[in-house]
């Protein structure tokens, strides 16, 4: 049950809310069901935090400590998560539509099989994060980290991720249809041949696309 003297502090001062939490490491603070719509919680420490069920719809959480904080149920739509620490951050069934995660730590966070079209993942730390089966249309991955990444049976249609580092990023049967690739870093070719692509997909500038039909293409390497 959310604990109101918690809440109390919480709304009144992020500076003395983080004092309380560098005092009290052990409490984990229950924050179940509470109304927090359009609050400003940037640069607070809720780590471990329970939002369970939460409203925090256009919150801004810019900057909070997010580790192992539980968002099951919650509703996150068009909050800003930007450069936040999210690592054990759990999502379980919470509504993300709009968020935005620029240069936020994602590492091993698991995405998989979701709807987070048209989030803002610029910059983001996303490596060994699993995003498989998860639409991800008209995605922003711009400059994101996307090392070892999962995005297989990913739907990325449309997806900008220009600029992203792409080393071992698993894109097996993803979607990548209108998906922009340019200046990509370390993209190969079997990574794109693994992958459904389109005319309309845009390699970076060092790979090749040759189409032997309408739907069948080889992808290599540009020589020289």
């Amino acid at each position: 049950m959310a604990n109101r003297e918690q809440i109390t502090l919480l709304k009144s001062s992020i500076a003395r809310w983080n004092i309380w939490r560098d005092s009290n490491p052990h409490i984990q603070p229950d924050f179940d069901r509470v109304d927090f719509n359009g609050i400003n919680l940037s640069n607070a420490n809720l780590r471990k935090a329970n939002f369970q069920m939460a409203l925090l719809n256009g919150a801004n959480l810019q900057g909070a400590n997010l580790t192992k904080a539980f968002f099951a149920g919650s509703d996150l739509r068009g909050a800003n998560l930007s450069e936040t620490d999210c690592q054990g951050m759990k999502l379980n069934d919470a509504d993300l539509e709009g968020c935005i995660f620029r240069q936020s730590n994602l590492r091993n966070i698991d995405f998989s099989d979701r709807d987070l079209r048209d989030i803002d993942f610029s910059e983001a730390d996303l490596r060994k994060a699993d995003l498989r089966k998860s639409n991800l249309e008209k995605v922003k991955f711009f400059k994101a980290d996307l090392r070892k990444t999962l995005f297989t049976e990913a739907n990325l249609t449309e997806a900008y991720l220009s600029s992203a580092w792409m080393q071992g990023t698993d894109l097996q049967r993803a979607n990548l249809s209108k998906a922009i690739f340019r200046y990509t870093i370390n993209l190969t070719p079997a990574q794109i041949q693994s992958a459904k692509i389109d005319r309309n997909t845009k390699v970076p500038q060092y790979l090749k696309i040759h189409w032997t039909s309408e739907t069948d293409f080889h992808c290599e390497e540009k020589s020289g």
